[in-house]
Parts: C-alpha cells; sequence; structure tokens
C-alpha cells in the first residue's frame, strides 16, 4: 500500500494541527526569552556604568592616598623641626635667664 500525495498532505495537516499547541508555547517561551535578554541586556549596561564609576572613585581614592602620603611627610618634616626649633628657643631662654640671674636683673629663686 502506498500513499497518495492527499494522504501525504492529509498527514501534514494532521500533525500541523498536533504541533500547534506546542508552537504556541514554544512562541510564548521565546518572547520571555527576548524579553529577559532584553533586561540582561539593560542590566549589563547598569554594571558597565558602576564599573566605571568604581573604577573613577578608585583613582580619586589613589590619588587622594598619594596626597596624604605627601602631607604625611611634610608634617613629620615639620614636627622634627618644630621640636628641634622649641629646644634651641628653650635653650636660648635658659641663656637669657642665667645671664640675668648673674647680673641681678631677676630674683634668684631658693
Amino acid at each position: 500500500m502506498s500513499l497518495t500525495n492527499d494522504d501525504l498532505l492529509a498527514i501534514s495537516d494532521m500533525m500541523d494541527k498536533k504541533l500547534q499547541p506546542i508552537n504556541n508555547r514554544l512562541d510564548k517561551i521565546d518572547d520571555r526569552l527576548d524579553s529577559l535578554d532584553d533586561r540582561l541586556d539593560s542590566l549589563d549596561d547598569r554594571l558597565d556604568s558602576l564599573d566605571d564609576r568604581l573604577d573613577s572613585l578608585k583613582f580619586s581614592q589613589e590619588h587622594i592616598t598619594e596626597k596624604l602620603k605627601g602631607i604625611e611627610v611634610t608634617m613629620n618634616y615639620n614636627d622634627y623641626h618644630l621640636s628641634h626649633d622649641i629646644r634651641k628657643l628653650q635653650e636660648d631662654v635658659d641663656t637669657i635667664s642665667e645671664i640675668l640671674k648673674i647680673n641681678k636683673m631677676i630674683p634668684i629663686a631658693k
């Protein structure tokens, strides 16, 4: 028994009808995946923007860190010299005080 073209066409139509619900469901899934893909693209763009902002913040933080290191060096330098100058000033005051005591220009504490 051989099938005629009409038989084959009828079988094809029956298969199309049987597969139509599956095709409809696959179309819906495809639409949902397209929507999900759009949302993921949007999320990817937002993450790229966040990455750029984080890179900018990291650069700023590194720049501030370098400035703070420079300030720290300056403060240490100034602290050293200020301490040295205060010691020198105290020595000068002590010398003046002794000279004034020797010349009896200030009373000597007993």
